[in-house]
């Protein structure tokens, strides 16, 4: 085991195992952003494809289920918070392994569906904060539980798809942090488990999609079942910071059309994390800003990295909205004056 340990990390033999359609991949959140992107990625690759989508009558899922080699293209409903939804992934994915084409390999579990919200801790109702929770890290989990013989069995590679916010969290987005924290760190303690069976557990950092994705779309609707549930001194107290900071927030809110992303490192990236024979722990996909402030989130004292949080999401904040109103204010008496 220490000289496979070895091997790995100085990337001795490793090669590209090569795909074809026998290898099947089963990839979660395929409606839109980078599930959707990934999905017609692999499908390029020449694997077969099954693409989970929460809504398989999404504008996503019809673009994916009218390529022109359905066989190959698999569309399927997933709901991470219904058990029986993911029994019925399971049942499929069972039939299809020991079906006629029992020549199939389960080559890989794509973790990748996800749900954000975004809002101050105190604001988010509590069915938002379990949602996060729910679907994100309980949902991977059950999923991942329920498919692990096969996992097993097929020596088939689980890729799970996490995010920034577990490795720093960053504030109006507490409970979505704690959900890839969390994320984070079972992948790292499944890695170890699984290594014994030959199975590969790979934490893939993708950089954020939230402008690309429908992971916010529903932020709008969030922020109303948010403000209905303020007591009167919430809704006194945040007034004008609350609209201001969803105000800033409507540029990601309504659904998107699904657009695949066509950034090559990206892509080679999980092409890796899927193909090669020796794949790193963790692949993290990022431009130099994001480099630069891990740097720093690492090397700087805890007020200072709190400060560069915050400026690194750049969003307002109660501080802000509170001098420019009393700027206003001042501006307005003298006027009046």
């Amino acid at each position: 085991m220490l000289r496979h340990a070895i091997k790995r990390l100085l990337g001795w033999g490793a090669h590209q195992v090569k795909v074809t359609p026998r290898n099947v991949i089963l990839i979660t959140g395929c409606d839109s952003g980078l599930g959707f992107s990934l999905a017609l990625y692999c499908h390029s690759l020449n694997m077969t494809v099954i693409s989970a989508c929460h809504n398989v009558n999404s504008a996503g899922a019809k673009m994916l289920q009218h390529l022109n080699d359905p066989k190959r293209m698999i569309t399927i409903e997933l709901d991470l918070l219904q058990p029986e939804s993911i029994e019925r992934i399971q049942t499929y994915l069972e039939e299809m392994l020991s079906g006629e084409r029992n020549d199939y390999q389960f080559t890989a579990l794509v973790n990748n569906a996800g749900a954000m919200c975004f809002g101050e801790y105190e604001w988010q109702t509590w069915q938002q904060i379990e949602m996060q929770i729910n679907v994100n890290l309980l949902g991977t989990m059950r999923l991942t539980k329920v498919l692990m013989p096969l996992v097993r069995q097929h020596q088939a590679r689980i890729i799970n798809v996490t995010s920034h916010c577990g490795l720093q969290a960053l504030p109006a987005l507490s409970p979505y942090a704690a959900s890839k924290a969390g994320l984070r760190c079972w992948t790292d303690s499944l890695r170890m488990e699984m290594s014994q069976y030959g199975v590969e557990v790979i934490n893939f950092i993708p950089g954020s999609f939230v402008t690309s994705s429908n992971i916010s779309a529903r932020q709008q609707e969030h922020a109303k079942a948010m403000y209905e549930a303020f007591n009167q001194e919430q809704r006194e107290f945040y007034a004008h910071y609350f609209k201001r900071f969803n105000d800033y927030l409507t540029v990601i809110s309504g659904f998107k059309p699904p657009n695949a992303v066509n950034d090559l490192d990206l892509l080679n990236k999980f092409k890796d994390s899927l193909t090669s024979s020796q794949p790193k722990a963790m692949y993290i996909h990022e431009p130099w800003r994001y480099k630069f402030y891990r740097f720093l989130f690492r090397v700087c004292p805890t007020p200072l990295v709190d400060w560069l949080c915050v400026k690194f999401c750049a969003m307002p904040t109660y501080r802000q909205v509170q001098q420019e109103l009393q700027s206003s204010a001042e501006k307005n008496c003298l006027q009046n004056n």
